[in-house]
């Protein structure tokens, strides 16, 4: 029982070394137009440049927007980049913060392990609340590579932060689903650090697009083991874009896609991770079956036309 209590003493003074790390991060994101006012969180990502990430959701087409840090202190913020596809959003204010929060990467998130959410919940500012990686990869419409958690999330937590218990950031909290019981959603930290350089180099997001509609196809052991395939599953295209990258390239539909440069594709959400962080009009090389073969095909990477992102 000693050894027990120890180790309980321990991961909770984890829990609140993490939570005083980032607190002093986190700020409250406030938009104001003609229309209302709402109120959501943000993470201060470079204190020096006063770089906050929010969600898009809780900026959007507002007329004024104005960023509260842990001391009390109110600032103005600019919106310098903003997409929805993301629901990600780089806000610019004065920091009187001079450390940010880090990035955790994707390869260290496992499900079972200890986050917390850091926000501001119905407006009770700086809430931290506990739970665990409930799993990773969710997808939920044009959202993908999610992370879900029990961790108890709340309107007002949008923007805020999902950290390890070293204090890194593994997410940004976007949705949940409120016909559930703890059943959060937040963007990986992998794709906030994509969003991030876009916006700082392009000063908009770009979604990368080889034009299928795919789904995860399980390939015989026997066969996969014959073919020395990467994984026994694979991502089987079920439509083609006409005149898309994948179909210049000559993919079939029911062809199956078992890795995509390099890295296996056993889902659909991973195939959908190797693309989005392969650039526009780089060539990505795709391992394909078809009748029984495997083949080589190399597609073009393209950006996601907009009659496509509506």
């Amino acid at each position: 029982m000693e050894m027990h209590g120890k180790a309980a003493t321990l991961v909770s003074a984890g829990i609140q070394e993490a939570a005083a790390k980032v607190g002093p991060s986190v700020v409250r994101v406030e938009a104001r137009s003609l229309q209302g006012s709402g109120v959501g969180s943000g993470v201060l990502v470079d204190a020096s440049a006063g770089e906050i990430i929010t969600n898009a959701h809780v900026v959007r087409d507002e007329d004024e927007v104005s960023i509260t840090f842990h001391d009390g202190v109110t600032r103005g913020g600019e919106v310098l980049a903003m997409d929805r596809l993301y629901d990600l959003a780089l806000v610019r204010t004065e920091s009187p913060v001079r450390e940010a929060v880090a990035l955790a990467t994707q390869e260290e998130l496992r499900p079972g392990q200890l986050v917390l959410a850091v926000g501001n919940p119905f407006g009770f500012d700086w809430t931290v609340t506990l739970g665990v990686v409930s799993a990773v990869e969710r997808m939920l419409g044009p959202l993908d590579g999610l992370v879900q958690t029990d961790a108890a999330i709340n309107p007002g937590n949008s923007g805020g932060a999902l950290t390890d218990l070293e204090g890194r950031l593994v997410g940004i909290p976007t949705m949940i689903l409120a016909q559930g019981q703890n059943l959060g959603f937040a963007i990986p930290a992998w794709q906030v650090d994509l969003a991030l350089s876009q916006f700082r180099r392009l000063g908009r997001a770009q979604h990368p697009w080889i034009g299928i509609r795919g789904a995860t196809e399980v390939v015989a052991p026997e066969l996969a083991q014959l073919l020395e395939l990467p994984a026994a599953r694979g991502v089987a295209t079920l439509e083609v874009e006409p005149g898309g990258p994948a179909d210049a390239a000559g993919l079939e539909p029911f062809d199956v896609i078992t890795a995509a440069g390099g890295e296996a594709t056993p889902t659909i959400a991973a195939l959908r991770r190797v693309v989005r962080r392969t650039a526009v009009g780089e060539r990505l090389a795709l391992s394909v079956l078809r009748h029984g073969d495997v083949r080589d095909v190399t597609v073009r990477v393209r950006e996601l036309p907009p009659v496509v992102m509506r």
